[in-house]
């Protein structure tokens, strides 16, 4: 049993970091296989096929930022008792670990090219925990009654997204810097006068 949960690690990891390296094109039995350093018999064996290994790895939700997580690193971050203050902590957060995550990156682009198993549940995965932010910043601003939190959210990540994707083959968006942490700060101080604008004068 140690070794089949051995195995199936492996074989997990091994789409990871193709993902990383390659994206979506480069992912498939053999290419796995040989990463893995195992007999593609075993994907089979252990997981049905392609699609049943994609689902599997994007049920898995190790590559992408945990909301649990994201609320404990806000919640021990010392926040002046404005309402927006939580709201812009698990932005910021989320925005961070995505930028440190060439393998949320790839799936984040591989949903918008191509439609399989991974890019699929990734996609429902992420629905539901942007769900679950939205709940969470709506949570950290219960008085700006008035806000659409989650169009705002929607407007805010996709442009996020778009900037974040756009840094991977290109240095400047609009004359900022897009590659360049001084550039992503200037992106985090926009994000948090348009938040606490909206937030704020919301209540």
């Amino acid at each position: 049993m140690r070794d089949k949960e051995e195995t199936r690690s492996k074989i997990l990891e091994a789409v990871g970091k193709i993902l990383e390296e390659e994206g979506f094109q480069g992912i498939g039995v053999n290419s796995v296989s040989r990463k893995a350093g195992v007999d593609k018999v075993l994907i089979y064996r252990y997981f049905g096929d392609l699609p049943g290994l994609l689902r599997e790895f994007a049920s898995s939700g190790d590559y992408w930022p945990s909301m649990h997580g994201l609320i404990e690193n806000a919640e021990r971050t010392p926040l002046p008792p404005e309402s927006s203050d939580l709201a812009l902590a698990l932005l910021k957060g989320y925005i961070r670990e995505i930028r440190n995550s060439p393998s949320a990156q790839e799936l984040l682009l591989g949903e918008l090219v191509s439609r399989n198993e991974l890019s699929e549940v990734s996609a429902m995965k992420r629905e539901r925990q942007g769900a679950d932010l939205i709940e969470a910043l709506v949570s950290a601003a219960p008085d700006a009654g008035k806000v659409d939190v989650a169009a705002m959210g929607a407007l805010l990540s996709a442009g996020l997204t778009f900037l974040m994707l756009r840094a991977r083959n290109s240095d400047a968006y609009l004359g900022i810097d897009i590659s360049s942490e001084e550039g992503w700060e200037r992106i985090e101080r926009a994000m948090e006068e348009l938040v606490k604008g909206v937030l704020d004068n919301g209540q």
